[in-house]
């Protein structure tokens, strides 16, 4: 049982204050203390380690990536709201003294219908009885996923260890092509994979290569690790149950569809990465993986189709950001998880992998004509900053049809 020591203070939390008892108590079991000595970096810039803090006394300094620092006392006041909640994190929060607070898991938050936000009082609606239920079903189930994947219990399949050892061996810098085409070879199937994507258009040179250790050489070594890793994922995409697989087999030819146009897209943006922006379109919807995993458990959320696509969509985002960390993905890969239907985030600068994804989402959806989930495109900053000034649908689809070849060839190696 949650202590009433923590359960009191959560009661503080400007987001908290009008939860249920039976939801406040199962946050209040989920906190973790946070004890700071003087100098401590309680919250490191850019990170996104999945806990929201809440200070309650002592003295903090604020420090931004240009140097500046900003002094702030932590008050009872102070302390109603997260310090430095911004993803990733735009200021570091180091202790200036000796710091006490608490810090809560996002998916504990997002489970309570906060997401670590206060929520505008003219968003909150009046639910029916049957909407409340249906949210208390989706945050125990969200609870239970928590609780499961802290602690390993999860149904959810884990990486293969194949893949999971070819990136180790990459990582650690020791390794060869030649040595890594033999642990590829160990995998037949993951083997012609990466010689087709050698020999294809997108990666070929003047002569088709025949042997993985060529192949390897030709890919280089960061490229064949995130082709690994993508080949791989296909086998999460996996459920015993019929009915869940036939559902598996439709999100895996969607994310499919997505990581390709990721892919294609950051080709043509200098500074990316294309082989980690097929990744970030191959797992953008891990959470739904989870959930659909689950869903047996709670059966009155699988009973109506409409309403099952709007639990997956509410609950996916931290459930596959909170997977991803699991599984040790960096922060822009978790960061597109959290993130993929955030349509009118906003930011300044350059345009980043999360803005990349919801791009490639926005293209599916405007070449399905499936628009109604859209906000007005002017909303969708991404489309600016990945597309240019003046982006329009029709310019969205104009690049999407000058790049179908390439798409189409990259869905092809993705099968094998």
């Amino acid at each position: 049982m949650a202590s009433t020591q923590h359960t009191e203070a959560l009661r503080k939390i400007s987001m908290l204050t009008n939860l249920p008892p039976w939801q406040l108590e199962v946050v209040a079991e989920a906190v973790e203390p946070v004890e700071a000595a003087k100098g401590t970096v309680i919250v490191e810039r850019g990170s996104d380690d999945g806990y929201t803090y809440f200070l309650r006394e002592g003295e903090v300094s604020l420090e931004a990536a240009d140097g500046g620092n900003k002094a702030i006392e932590v008050t009872a006041e102070t302390g109603r709201n997260p310090v430095a909640n911004l993803r990733p994190r735009i200021f570091g929060v180091r202790a200036l003294g000796h710091v006490s607070g608490i810090r809560v898991p996002d998916i504990v938050l997002s489970a309570a219908g906060c997401n670590g936000r206060l929520r505008d009082p003219e968003d909150i609606q009046v639910e029916s009885q049957e909407e409340e239920e249906r949210r208390e079903a989706e945050s125990r189930l969200s609870f239970q996923l928590y609780h499961d994947l802290k602690n390993d219990s999860t149904i959810l399949p884990s990486l293969p260890d194949l893949a999971l050892r070819i990136r180790r061996a990459i990582d650690d810098d020791v390794s060869d092509a030649k040595a890594i085409a033999k642990l590829v070879e160990a995998d037949p199937a993951m083997a012609a994979k990466l010689l087709k994507a050698a020999n294809s258009a997108l990666y070929g040179g003047l002569a088709a290569v025949e042997t993985c250790p060529a192949a390897v050489v030709r890919l280089g070594m960061a490229t064949t690790k995130q082709l690994v890793l993508s080949f791989a994922l296909k086998e999460v995409f996996r459920s015993e149950e019929p009915m869940i697989q036939d559902r598996m087999h439709v999100l895996w030819k969607h994310s499919a569809q997505i990581a390709a146009i990721c892919f294609v897209l950051a080709r043509e943006i200098k500074g990316m990465q294309p082989e980690e922006a097929l990744l970030i379109g191959l797992v953008h919807d891990v959470g739904a993986i989870a959930i659909l995993n689950y869903i047996h458990k709670y059966p009155a959320l699988g009973q109506d189709e409409a309403a099952l696509e709007e639990t997956i969509t509410r609950m996916r985002g931290e459930l596959g950001a909170m997977i991803l960390r699991k599984w040790k993905f960096s922060s822009a890969v978790i960061a597109g998880a959290r993130d993929a239907e955030h349509w009118t985030r906003n930011r300044i600068g350059e345009p980043d992998y999360t803005d990349l994804l919801i791009v490639a989402q926005v293209h599916e959806l405007l070449r399905k004509q499936k628009l109604a989930s859209l906000p007005p495109m002017e909303k969708i900053t991404a489309m600016q900053r990945v597309l240019g000034e003046g982006a329009t649908p029709e310019k969205s689809l104009e690049i999407l049809h000058e790049a179908k070849a390439q798409v189409d060839e990259m869905r092809s190696v993705l099968r094998g």
